[in-house]
């Protein structure tokens, strides 16, 4: 009989052995799978990332594309703009030395302010008002030019200038009443002054100015006609709205306008 129990407990560990292994079999494949699972998992992942990546790189290569066409466009915008600008200060030098080449011999052309900027935004006129206001100046130049006598005067300052809104027509002719200014002992702040100054019979002014920023110390000029009367200490006004103080013909600037003109003659 022992020999039989000994048989059959033998027979029981076999078997919770064979169970012991399939269990472990079991758990080996699981593990397996979970590994095999976790692998896809993470290789989906990083394909996802890679594209992610790419595409931001792609962005951000067309963000620089489009910036740089921005750039160049701004770039060739700039220079259309500077060839316009080259282009009408080209045509306006053309148009004073035509006017200088028309002028006959012996007449005295001041060519101050031509092309000069006017105050709503420059030498280039910007509405069909100002240009035909200017092409009307021109003619009228034009005009006087050409009946000009040998010997005689003529003034162009302004031409080019924003009219302001008592200069609308030609200038005024001597036999216009002029308004009287009042007297000053001195030149105002940033008015220019006229000394040792001589009333022509056009109604114009010649003498030395000092403190233009336009004309050397003591350069002998010539105003166009005045609207104001012109008398000591004064403060006087083109018909194209320029002001000169019209220094007393015995001050002491006078005296050194006289000096630097013997000294140029």
């Amino acid at each position: 009989g022992n020999a039989q129990a000994k048989k059959a407990a033998e027979a029981e560990e076999k078997r919770l052995a064979a169970i012991e292994a399939k269990e472990e079999a079991a758990e080996r494949s699981a593990e397996l799978a979970r590994q095999r699972k976790e692998e896809a998992e993470e290789k989906r992942q990083a394909a996802a990332e890679a594209a992610q990546f790419k595409k931001e790189q792609q962005e951000a290569k067309r963000a620089e594309a489009a910036e740089a066409a921005q750039l160049k466009k701004e770039e060739q915008e700039a220079k259309r703009a500077e060839a316009a600008q080259a282009k009408a200060t080209k045509a306006k030098a053309s148009k004073a030395e035509q006017t200088v080449k028309k002028a006959k011999p012996g007449a005295s052309i001041s060519l101050f302010g031509f092309g000069q900027k006017d105050s709503d935004g420059g030498s280039n006129e910007s509405s069909s008002a100002k240009q035909k206001a200017a092409q009307v100046k021109a003619k009228q130049v034009a005009q006087e030019l050409k009946q000009a006598k040998p010997g005689m005067t003529i003034s162009l300052f302004g031409l080019g200038q924003k009219a302001s809104d008592s200069d609308t027509s030609s200038a005024p002719s001597s036999a216009t009443k002029k308004k009287a200014g009042k007297v000053l002992s001195t030149a105002p702040r940033g008015i220019p002054t006229i000394s040792s100054w001589k009333e022509n019979r056009d109604g114009s002014v010649s003498g030395f100015i000092f403190g233009s920023p336009n004309f050397e110390e003591g350069e002998s000029v010539t105003t166009s006609p005045l609207v104001i009367d012109a008398a000591d200490g004064v403060v006087v006004q083109t018909g194209s709205g320029s002001k000169y103080f019209l220094e007393p013909k015995g001050n002491a600037q006078a005296k050194k306008a006289a000096e630097a003109e013997e000294k140029r003659l």
